[in-house]
């Protein structure tokens, strides 16, 4: 990796905080989503959530994909 993409990418990094987790679990991603546990899983199943991909049994979502694609600002 270059050296000036590696600062970027640890710069991008620090800058969303030391406590913000990169990835978010479904039971964490359904309440900021406001659907139904079936309805998202659902669209799991049919590939329509960005950034979510599933780890063995449990499925995992990148943060600031899933908050872009809902319409919100991460903050």
């Amino acid at each position: 990796m270059q050296p000036d993409l590696r600062s970027a990418m640890h710069a991008q990094v620090q800058a969303s905080g030391p406590t913000e987790a990169l990835t978010i679990s479904f039971s964490q991603a359904l309440p900021l989503t406001g659907l139904s546990r079936n309805t998202l899983y659902n669209l799991l199943k049919t590939g329509k959530v960005p950034g979510a991909r599933k780890l063995g049994n449990t499925w995992r979502f990148h943060r600031a994909t899933l908050l872009g694609w809902l319409g919100h600002q991460d903050s």
